[in-house]
């Protein structure tokens, strides 16, 4: 195989990520015959002994054909946890800080097919449901936009093409050996499929791609109980997506998930770092946790914030309150404190439950309270909120359950 086509287009500026290995120099090398304008970016994590040379070879290959070749040497460089995690996190902030300063448009990755069907095995063998079967060719990861253009060659393909274009690489020894799953899976699985086997699988990937849920944030809660694990799954890795979040979900989570709501009347999980589940009484939500956030306003300037709006330019009389704008704020509601009812108190918590109101809501619900911190206003929520108050309060619940 003397070519590859890569088919992008040639009005972008791409950062190409590049170890110096066979698939990305093969990738390099491809968008050099085709003209694209390219910058390559190398990590050096020194985890073995050819990193050095690999980094020296690849800047050599990059000055010869003045590409700009920018290297991040993790020396000194300190991390806890999973190194696989690490080095994750500080490569994409490392192709952040390289599209930006060069002002590109994507990353091109070099993963290929049989890239794809490892991962897509990978998945299948630990039961994961995900957004993405296999590799996608398009994705954003910690807002870097990448693409992968090799996903239709094989591992062989690229070989043959570096060997017959005399484009120089290096072979990570450690991925020939079979001490981790994805190397077993590659060595005994992957590369002994026939043509007519791989045809099967990549034709099998695409179809899980086609796959089709409803995408959106409110179900009746018997609706929602009878979406199957796999569809919850989808749905929730969408709405994950929207927020450039992942987490895998486990059968036994949603299973979890699913008990409570059926045996409890109100219950949030949390699902990601802003994607939060919430049942009530009757429904459940898909939310945006950043959205549930504490606010404060004065009440003498009208306002129209993304949820709430009001204007209280001629009093708050029709609401029973006397005092003067200029002296109240309003904010949201803590459920400890007391509003006084004709004669006797009760506490905003015990409102909340008489009027069945949704968990996340409880979060966000405006009180009108005076500076010495004493609550003198509770709208009524309803199901359906409307204000037909003289006064403006108009609190859009709708809000919370949209993903922008």
């Amino acid at each position: 195989m003397r070519k590859i086509e890569l088919k992008l287009d040639k009005k972008f500026k791409y950062v190409i990520a590049c170890s110096f290995g066979p698939d990305s120099m093969a990738l390099l090398h491809a968008a050099l015959t085709e003209n694209l304008d390219v910058v390559v970016a190398h990590v050096n994590y020194h985890k073995r002994d050819a990193s050095n040379y690999e980094e020296e070879s690849l800047k050599k290959y990059c000055d010869e054909r003045k590409i700009p070749c920018e290297v991040l040497d993790t020396t000194g460089m300190e991390h806890k946890g999973n190194f696989q995690e690490w080095a994750r996190n500080i490569r994409y902030e490392f192709f952040a800080k390289v599209l930006e300063k060069y002002e590109c448009d994507y990353v091109l990755v070099a993963h290929q097919q049989d890239d794809d069907i490892e991962t897509y095995l990978m998945q299948k063998k630990r039961g994961n449901i995900v957004k993405n079967w296999g590799i996608a060719r398009e994705n954003v990861i910690q807002n870097v936009k990448i693409l992968r253009p090799l996903l239709g060659y094989t591992k062989l393909n690229l070989l043959y093409y570096d060997n017959a274009n005399k484009v120089p690489f290096s072979i990570d020894e450690s991925n020939l050996k079979n001490d981790y799953s994805r190397n077993k899976v590659r060595h005994e699985i992957v590369e002994k499929m026939s043509l007519e086997e791989r045809k099967k699988i990549t034709k099998e990937i695409k179809e899980k791609h086609t796959q089709k849920v409803e995408l959106k944030t409110v179900f009746e809660k018997d609706e929602f109980l009878s979406l199957s694990y796999e569809e919850i799954v989808r749905i929730l890795a969408a709405f994950m997506d929207a927020k450039n979040e992942h987490e895998n979900i486990s059968k036994s989570y949603v299973e979890e998930i699913k008990k409570a709501f059926k045996n409890k009347t109100n219950i949030s999980f949390k699902i990601s770092t802003n994607i939060l589940l919430e049942k009530d009484y009757k429904k459940v939500y898909i939310l945006d946790a950043s959205k549930l956030k504490n606010y404060e306003y004065e009440c003498a300037i009208p306002t129209k914030s993304e949820f709430l709006e009001f204007d209280f330019s001629n009093g708050m009389s029709d609401r029973g309150i006397s005092d003067d704008c200029n002296n109240l704020v309003i904010k949201n509601l803590d459920p400890k404190d007391t509003l006084a009812i004709k004669d006797y108190e009760v506490e905003v918590r015990r409102l909340f439950i008489d009027w069945k109101m949704p968990l996340f809501l409880r979060k966000v619900w405006p009180g009108i309270y005076n500076k010495k911190g004493q609550l003198l206003y509770v709208p009524r929520y309803r199901e359906v909120f409307e204000d037909n108050h003289k006064s403006v309060l108009k609190i859009d619940v709708d809000y919370f359950t949209k993903f922008n």
